[in-house]
């Protein structure tokens, strides 16, 4: 048996790597699929197990911004990470996690690197921690009534084009983006990948459309992409609206947005799958009983260089505090770190100072996005404090203004 190969792949190699993907997550082979993936594809950022000329692993980087609290930087978006039934229980994805982790410390890359998970389990192991949580909401619209007097802003919600709407949903989730932990950059490839709609994708349901919110003055600050599915019962009409994404600038926006879906002639059901945990809706109903909201993890994140990622953030409140970090998978961030930090910046150097608080790396990555509080984490005896107070401190300066999400899988 020989030991397999780890190395990037050629751009030519790709139709071989997306195979081994494609068919270890129980999909076909399709030719559009697979050109859309290439189409974002970095081969540079690549990592493939090869058993011979056999790819038996994959897994890839994909270069993004992502927003952290106070502002942005790059993160390694990984993805595609599969190993072949024929080679798992055979330390393939440990090998490839810690190669890709050691490149992104020793070539001094992306400090972070964040992935959704297909299993829950695999990545904490890897030192991931639960950093966004977001949920699938579910609501019957005859249930669904907003509150008296809410403001829908005196603008009009239309249906648009994708031509004529893709630079107003640039705009808009620009704006979005910007004030929102986990949700990533698009550049134009991105927004081909979010506005692609191949029928063998839509589940029984209709062509992908697009609605914009256009204020008086007639500036778009709102867009919903959407599908609707027709259903009927005995008793009538039980059609289902399934939204890819909501996005507003403005609390006007949101609420025309919402009032105009609820509203849809035969449509009994409202599905959205990767939508905010604190989702506006709830606020927007006189019921929000009717609004089901089920908690589903979104990004996971891992601090591949500490010193840089809890540099390369804002903090809420001033801060200084020595973080006694242990790391299991990658040594390098073993020790004493001194974080000094605050609104307007931060620094994170090595110290020979006592400890205030003692964690491991997976908890920083838990905690990074201002979503998973360090306060749970001690609950759950993750974090220790070492000194009397150091840990309500650190906790509030942690947090996120807004509870971090993504609204798109990677």
């Amino acid at each position: 048996m020989t030991t397999p190969v780890l190395r990037p792949i050629a751009a030519e190699e790709f139709p071989q790597f997306y195979r081994a993907i494609a068919e270890t997550f129980l999909d076909d082979v399709r030719e559009s699929d697979r050109e859309s993936e290439l189409a974002v594809f970095e081969p540079e950022r690549s990592l493939a197990a090869f058993d011979d000329k056999e790819i038996v692993g994959t897994t890839t980087i994909i270069s993004r911004g992502m927003t952290v609290p106070g502002g942005e930087l790059p993160v390694a978006g990984v993805t595609a990470v599969s190993v072949t039934p024929t080679h798992r229980r055979r330390g393939l994805l440990t090998a490839m996690m810690r190669r890709q982790l050691t490149e992104l410390y020793e070539q001094r890359t992306e400090p972070v690197a964040a992935l959704w998970a297909s299993e829950s389990m695999i990545y904490s192991r890897f030192g991931y921690g639960l950093a966004a949580q977001g949920a699938q909401l579910q609501a019957r619209t005859q249930a669904l009534t907003l509150r008296p007097g809410t403001d829908l802003g005196g603008g009009r919600v239309r249906p648009a084009t994708e031509e004529e709407a893709r630079p107003h949903l640039a705009r808009v989730y620009e704006a979005v983006r910007l004030r929102t932990p986990g949700f990533l950059d698009r550049c134009g490839r991105w927004w081909d990948q979010r506005l692609r709609d191949p029928e063998h994708q839509r589940e029984g349901g209709a062509a992908l459309r697009l609605i914009l919110y256009e204020e008086p003055s007639g500036e778009v600050s709102g867009y919903a992409m959407y599908r609707t599915k027709s259903r009927w019962q005995v008793s009538g009409p039980d059609g289902e609206i399934v939204i890819r994404e909501l996005a507003a600038a403005t609390p006007q926006g949101q609420a025309a947005l919402w009032s105009f879906l609820l509203s849809i002639d035969l449509v009994r059901e409202v599905t959205r799958y990767l939508g905010p945990l604190d989702e506006p809706l709830l606020h927007l109903v006189t019921d929000p009983r009717a609004v089901r909201l089920s908690v589903m993890d979104h990004l996971w994140v891992r601090l591949a260089d500490v010193g840089r990622a809890l540099a390369a953030r804002r903090y809420g409140r001033e801060l200084d505090v020595v973080l006694d970090v242990d790391d299991a998978f990658c040594p390098w961030n073993i020790g004493r770190w001194r974080l000094a930090a605050g609104p307007g910046g931060a620094t994170c150097e090595r110290t020979t100072d006592a400890a205030d608080l003692a964690l491991a790396s997976t908890d920083l990555g838990a905690a990074y996005l201002g979503g998973t509080s360090l306060a749970t984490l001690a609950a759950a005896g993750r974090v220790r404090e070492l000194r009397p107070g150091a840990l309500e401190v650190a906790g509030w300066a942690f947090r996120a203004e807004r509870l971090p999400w993504c609204p798109e899988v990677f």
